[in-house]
């Protein structure tokens, strides 16, 4: 269970509120500078997901990796393997917004009204840069208006999909860097004021700001502090349990993810208040993925390799191991490629990569050794006749990963966008001595 920590002081955050608000144009200037710094890549975590509506259910981001939801799925009859459709993908970055002098509010409209319209209009179209700056400039202005508090929350939500956009192949960047920190600095204001309506929204869009950054730990003690200080929020109390299982699951800790995600469907099931179904049925399939944690991983049985092998997992004990379920006729299985080759390459021969592609849709052997190297994939494939390793290992969507351990044993599974290299990273900081004595 992760340490409880006070929620972050505000003191940090460049708007105070006890101060007088800077201008329109200043903070609007400020944000501009926040998103115009240059995008170097950096070797940190992977994200999945972006946008706090997305950021749920791609268990997913698809990345790129934690929408919300951040992933793929896995339902459905086993032997027609489908494409994850509700992998979340790269968020297109959006140029800055261009100041604008604000026109005269027509006769009889209320001015904050407008002030507030315009910055939701922004974000309806995704121009997320743009949204942030009209609702900061929002709270500046108003920090006393009854929606003052709201606008700090949507500010840091619009920061979350700014930052996730600004990442490269699923890493962070020193842009997207600076507007998570921008995020979290807006958030802890609204969390500071406990009595807030917004406070419990904001602590969980915390944990989300963390979790996409990479520091999953981080993320836990947030989503932990939501949970437990607004437990009669129907909404984040909820929302904040399903996202803290995510995080144990890429943290490794099966014991508490599986005590979350079982509790989730005791208190979050049909019927109940709040009830989210298409939430409540990915938490069913990662419970169902569970049940393989640290248990030796199915037998990978064919005589027929596109590519590479033949090759049996016992040969690979020793070695952290990352089983590939893709297919050619998978989109999203290309949209992935360019972050799982550069996933690859970062880890080197660190990470062994095996991948399985079955027989459906006139993938025939030859087919598929034609297509491997025009992908740039180069690691062994299995040609998975019938698909019975992807019923055995309950890869009903694709693109779908397993990462195994030194000893063999199943300790991760998700949509490939999801996987960060902290859960990486994990696996192979383990004793190998250790590992195989579980």
């Amino acid at each position: 269970m992760a340490t409880r920590h006070a929620p972050a002081s505000a003191s940090a955050s460049h708007i105070d509120p006890r101060r007088a608000p800077p201008s329109r144009k200043a903070t609007m200037k400020k944000l501009l500078a926040l998103v115009l710094v240059p995008s170097l890549l950096l070797g940190a975590a992977c994200a999945e997901g972006g946008a706090e509506a997305s950021a749920s259910h791609a268990p997913a981001v698809a990345t790129p990796a934690l929408q919300a939801n951040l992933t793929a799925a896995a339902d459905g009859a086993p032997s027609a393997v489908q494409e994850c459709t509700d992998a979340p993908g790269e968020l297109e970055a959006e140029p800055p917004a261009q100041e604008k002098p604000k026109p005269q509010a027509p006769q009889g409209v209320d001015p904050l009204a407008a002030e507030w319209d315009a910055a939701v209009a922004k974000r309806g179209k995704a121009d997320y840069e743009a949204a942030a700056a009209l609702f900061e400039a929002y709270y500046a202005a108003h920090p006393d208006a009854p929606r003052a508090k709201e606008a700090l929350v949507e500010a840091g939500n619009a920061l979350l999909s700014v930052g996730r956009s600004k990442m490269k192949l699923g890493v962070p960047t020193p842009e997207s860097r600076l507007a998570f920190q921008t995020a979290l600095e807006r958030l802890a204001i609204v969390v500071k004021d406990r009595a807030s309506p917004h406070a419990a929204r904001a602590q969980y869009l915390r944990g989300s700001v963390l979790m996409f950054s990479g520091d999953l730990a981080g993320a836990e003690r947030e989503y932990t502090l939501a949970r437990e200080g607004w437990p009669n929020d129907a909404r984040y109390a909820r929302k904040s349990l399903e996202r803290r299982a995510f995080v144990r699951r890429h943290l490794l800790d099966a014991a508490g993810a599986i005590a979350d995600m079982d509790l989730y469907i005791k208190s979050h099931g049909p019927g109940t208040n709040g009830h989210e179904e298409k939430e409540y049925q990915s938490v069913q399939t990662y419970r169902s993925f569970a049940q393989a944690f640290e248990k030796p991983a199915p037998a990978l049985q064919s005589a027929s390799w596109a590519q590479g092998g033949p090759l049996r997992l016992e040969e690979l004990k020793g070695e952290v191991v990352l089983v590939y379920f893709l297919a050619t006729w998978c989109d999203n299985c290309e949209k992935a490629r360019p972050q799982v080759l550069e996933l690859m390459r970062r880890h080197g021969g660190n990470l062994k990569v095996v991948g399985v592609i079955d027989d459906q849709r006139g993938q025939t052997l030859e087919s598929v050794r034609a297509w491997l190297p025009t992908r740039g994939y180069s690691f062994p494939v299995m040609h998975d006749i019938g698909q019975k390793a992807m019923r055995e290992w309950q890869s009903a969507k694709i693109p779908d990963m397993v990462l195994l351990d030194r000893a063999g044993r199943v300790r991760w599974h998700d949509n490939a966008l999801n996987l960060q290299d902290a859960t990486i990273e994990r696996l192979l900081m383990e004793d190998p001595n250790e590992a195989a004595g579980k």
